[in-house]
């Protein structure tokens, strides 16, 4: 009995431990199922009206073909100024004013740190940007089913899968961190989000679509899924208009066709997509480049050779390679966008210092002129057509890797020197089938003017070999230019 009572002294408080433990994780079992659902009740009354919304039937659109900015041709050839003809200045020359500051030493660049474990059942996935390793931490816990004909139920089914995900606050969170560090616009992180849906989902074009698309929105942007037989497209509106790129157009408001792996930039089909926008996000896509990514940092080198006034010149430069990369695809946009663009430190410093100990004791006019001819001759010239097989803007670092520019790059480049090197108001000037620039030194300069908000504007021809400020090319000396402003 004794040996009974012990026995049962033992028993009974595993078994009430036992019975307490299996109660408890009952009740952790229901909290955890309770806390579920109501957080599949929450996300369903943020996204189960647009879910609702896209299984109604969609419109059709034609689809446009992307127009060009100039219809006129460019020249073929250039006409050069002998240096024998080049006149002396008709009237007296300034001297340049205090020159802005230039950075003495490129700026550092830290590559994007792997963000820390924000979910305990998460993964460390790794992808990869223009050459930056990346890695965050994710798992997909949705389900994208889109196999036979796509059609709009598909696509809503799959938003609905995508917003049920525990994880996609995080994966967007994450997103948004590494477009940061990168210091990418709006373009760069467009780019970003579909590498890493290409390299997350190699499976299905269609699928990388889906996920950009729901990561774009969830992020604000009035981007639209639109499909065509069994093709899911990718539209988005952008603040400026965007050249030789297909569109359609709703409520008056033109979305571009992306183009991701599975589409062209020259559609011209019928389309179906959605009008209404979720949530009212209407954030439109912006080109505008207020920095140069931060990439993989690999610097190259460049000398630039030129003659001015019978003296030769060579200009060692550096650049970054990602960066050329990065706007290798860019999309034709508006000049003023090329303009306003910046160097990266690196290509901004070697340039700018190489420049500054030859126009720092000159007058204004003269280290204008010394800024002509170096862009004048120190590059090739061709069209884009014949360089690219297409119209392509060049950024001010571009033009210093590709081994020809035509000009519109010249006069962007010009542009970025007389900005950042001597510090002179200057426009754009827009011809038929050719940019050229002018420059304000506060009274009339030589030869041509042309005025604008009340000041008079030189004009300066960085594509007109050999010429200096006042000299317009032949054809287009009794052309009147529309104006770009660019101070």
């Amino acid at each position: 009995m004794h040996s009974f009572y012990k026995y049962l002294l033992f028993v009974i408080p595993v078994v009430l431990f036992t019975t307490s433990m299996l109660y408890a994780q009952d009740d952790f079992q229901k909290w955890l199922e309770r806390d579920q659902k109501q957080f599949k009740t929450f996300l369903s009354e943020e996204d189960k009206a647009f879910s609702d919304f896209l299984k109604q039937e969609w419109e059709s659109f034609n689809s446009a073909k992307g127009t060009k900015r100039d219809q006129a041709p460019k020249p073929i050839t250039l006409p050069a100024v002998k240096e024998k003809l080049i006149a002396e200045p008709e009237v007296k020359p300034q001297p340049l004013k205090k020159l802005p500051e230039i950075p003495k030493t490129p700026v550092v660049k830290k590559k994007p740190v792997p963000q820390p474990v924000v979910h305990p059942k998460m993964e460390r996935f790794s992808f990869s940007f223009y050459g930056v390793p990346l890695q965050l931490d994710y798992k997909k816990d949705f389900t994208l089913s889109i196999s036979g004909q796509i059609n709009n139920k598909i696509i809503s089914r799959s938003w609905e899968s995508m917003s049920g995900s525990a994880t996609y606050k995080d994966l967007v969170r994450q997103l948004t961190a590494l477009r940061k560090d990168m210091a990418l616009n709006d373009w760069g992180w467009i780019q970003m989000v579909q590498s890493f849906a290409r390299q997350l989902l190699p499976e299905s074009e269609n699928k990388q679509v889906l996920l950009i698309w729901f990561v774009l929105n969830k992020s604000g942007y009035d981007v639209r899924t639109a499909y065509s037989h069994n093709t899911i497209y990718l539209l988005f509106p952008s603040t400026t208009s965007i050249y030789e790129n297909s569109y359609i157009t709703i409520d008056g408001v033109r979305y571009y066709f992306l183009k991701t792996v599975n589409s062209d930039f020259q559609l011209d089909k019928k389309v179906y997509t959605y009008k209404k926008t979720y949530k009212n996000d209407n954030k439109k896509v912006s080109l505008s480049v207020s920095r140069t990514p931060r990439l993989t940092n690999e610097i190259l080198h460049r000398n630039l050779t030129f003659k001015f006034r019978g003296s030769p010149y060579s200009i060692p430069v550096q650049y970054e390679k990602d960066v050329v990369t990065f706007f290798k695809a860019y999309p034709q946009t508006q000049l003023k966008i090329y303009f306003d663009a910046p160097m990266s430190a690196e290509a901004n410093s070697s340039l700018l210092n190489a420049l500054r100990p030859y126009v720092e004791n000159k007058s204004e006019l003269e280290a204008v002129n010394f800024l002509l001819r170096f862009v004048q001759t120190s590059f090739s010239y061709q069209t884009d057509d014949r360089q690219f097989g297409r119209e392509k803007y060049l950024m001010p670092e571009e033009t210093i890797f590709y081994p020809n520019s035509d000009c519109e790059d010249r006069a962007i480049l010009f542009a970025y020197l007389v900005k950042h090197l001597l510090g002179l108001p200057i426009v754009g000037l827009d011809y038929p089938g050719h940019i050229a620039t002018a420059i304000s030194f506060g009274s009339p300069g030589p030869g041509k003017n042309v005025s604008f908000n009340g000041m008079g504007f030189t004009v300066c021809d960085p594509t007109y070999i050999n010429a200096d400020a006042g000299m317009v090319m032949p054809q287009y000396r009794n052309v009147a230019p529309k104006i770009i402003n660019l101070y």
